[in-house]
């Protein structure tokens, strides 16, 4: 059944395993001082420097970031790549966007929600959840999970019998191809679930995740609030 899934998600999986070796690594020390940590996407690099769209918790307005000193395309970042941005705010410009220093950044996997029939089986390895929120369309994670010496496939699906429902059941895809586990590393992701999240149907999202702080709490909701 595995290998199923794994041609229903063959164009996902190629990209998920590049991304998912990139954005679990080593805890680093961050220095906190006068910084914020939001998880934003890269708009790229234009005349006024780089440029990141930060969407802040549930649907208050996005804000534009730029940081006119850095060109992160030239080290290979590219447009529209999700990642956890530490950064410091300069100034706020009058069109509401907010002059920045780019301190650091961590990429996140990055992709869209994906579809599997309900009768599919989801491989579903256990991550270690630190945090799951909800920052406009995106559902963003950071967990650990088990460091193994493969490629791993992450993503986050959605039983498709239920996308027409009020309440659209997805599931965070998990797979470590049956190799070996070793220690604990930091993982962060973020999945754009406008798909079913714009749907007038829906009213709420439910997260499946096993996680082995909470194994007893199998779901997460976020439901709209207009």
């Amino acid at each position: 059944m595995k290998k199923l899934l794994s041609h229903i998600l063959l164009p996902a999986v190629i990209a998920l395993v590049v991304s998912a070796m990139t954005s679990c690594g080593d805890d680093e020390y961050y220095e906190y001082g006068n910084s914020s940590f939001d998880m934003v996407t890269y708009a790229g690099n234009g005349t006024a420097g780089d440029s990141y769209i930060n969407y802040p918790v549930n649907d208050i307005a996005p804000v534009t970031l730029i940081d006119a000193a850095t060109n992160a395309s030239s080290a290979g970042l590219k447009s529209g790549t999700r990642l956890l941005l530490n950064y410091a705010v300069n100034s706020r410009n009058s069109d509401g966007s907010l002059n920045i220093t780019a301190k650091s950044y961590t990429k996140a996997i990055t992709d869209t929600l994906r579809y599997v029939p309900g009768t599919t089986p989801i491989p579903m390895d256990s991550v270690s959840l630190n945090s799951i929120w909800r920052t406009g369309r995106y559902i963003n994670i950071y967990c650990r999970v088990k460091y193994t010496e493969t490629a791993r496939v992450m993503a986050l699906v959605a039983d498709y019998r239920t996308i027409r429902n009020d309440t659209v059941h997805c599931y965070l895809m998990h797979n470590m191809m049956d190799a070996t586990a070793y220690f604990w590393r930091r993982c962060y992701a973020s999945y754009d679930i406008s798909s079913v999240w714009n749907l007038q149907s829906c009213k709420t999202v439910r997260i499946h995740i096993d996680d082995v702080n909470y194994p007893e709490r199998r779901y997460y909701d976020f439901t709209k609030t207009n």
